[in-house]
């Protein structure tokens, strides 16, 4: 029922992960989602991805000084679930899956960024074998290589102008990738509307990703699913009553 589908990588990197029923995953909305209050959406570790800490990485920016990692007040590390905040479109179906990896394997974030040295950053997102986005039943996937300047639209990730700020320094890894998942889907606006965490995880993971109702989870599974290292993501259906 919840699987992972093996993929290729130069280096793979062992781990190991423990998690808390309790406080997994964040929330998103999902707009194929009406049987059910909520879904829940897992991503099956392998053992691919590391937990390594990222060093800061200073790039140039238009205006400031950005970073791609600050480490703020409060974190324990460079990159963390903390450094996002929603901007002003709906795309809390990514930010919710970047924010699993953020909070579980944050290695994942700095090994999918590579920066030029330009004030531009090439981020390694997945495609589907065939060079389309990937789409739910999609088994094959193909790494590529999005290129990505540090100018950034008002209404992205992290946009207010005390977010992830440190000692005159704004951090930039969320807006990077977010920026980048946008150039991959055609456009911000292709992922403003609401969207699948399931889609969105095997993007950034090169991963097959699945989702259940919450009528038939139950704990054991969950709790299965944590051990294992899995990402899970909470998402809800959308929705009048919802601002996206």
């Amino acid at each position: 029922m919840i699987t992972g589908q093996p993929y290729s990588r130069a280096t793979n990197h062992n781990f190991t992960t423990t998690g808390n029923p309790a406080d997994v995953g964040s929330t998103a909305t999902d707009p194929d989602v009406t049987d059910v209050g909520t879904a829940l959406s897992f991503f099956q570790n392998d053992g691919s991805f590391n937990q390594a800490t990222s060093a800061t990485a200073v790039v140039s920016g238009s205006g400031f000084t950005q970073a791609l990692y600050l480490q703020e007040a409060g974190d324990i590390t460079a990159i963390s679930v903390d450094d996002l905040h929603q901007g002003q479109i709906g795309d809390c179906f990514l930010l919710s899956s970047i924010g699993e990896l953020a909070l579980r394997y944050m290695g994942a974030i700095s090994d999918m960024i590579h920066a030029n040295g330009d004030g531009t950053e090439t981020v390694r997102l997945y495609a589907a074998a065939d060079g389309q986005v990937p789409t739910h039943g999609t088994s094959a996937y193909k790494a590529v290589s999005i290129n990505v300047d540090n100018s950034f639209p008002s209404y992205s990730v992290n946009e207010a102008a005390t977010q992830d700020v440190v000692g005159g320094k704004k951090e930039i890894w969320p807006q990077v990738i977010e920026k980048a998942m946008a150039i991959e889907d055609g456009g911000y606006d292709a992922i403003a509307h609401g969207g699948w965490p399931v889609i969105a995880m095997e993007v950034l993971t090169g991963h097959g990703a699945s989702s259940v109702a919450p009528a038939d989870l139950t704990l054991a599974v969950l709790q299965s699913e944590i051990t294992a290292g899995g990402l899970i993501v909470m998402d809800t259906p959308s929705g009048s009553n919802l601002p996206f």
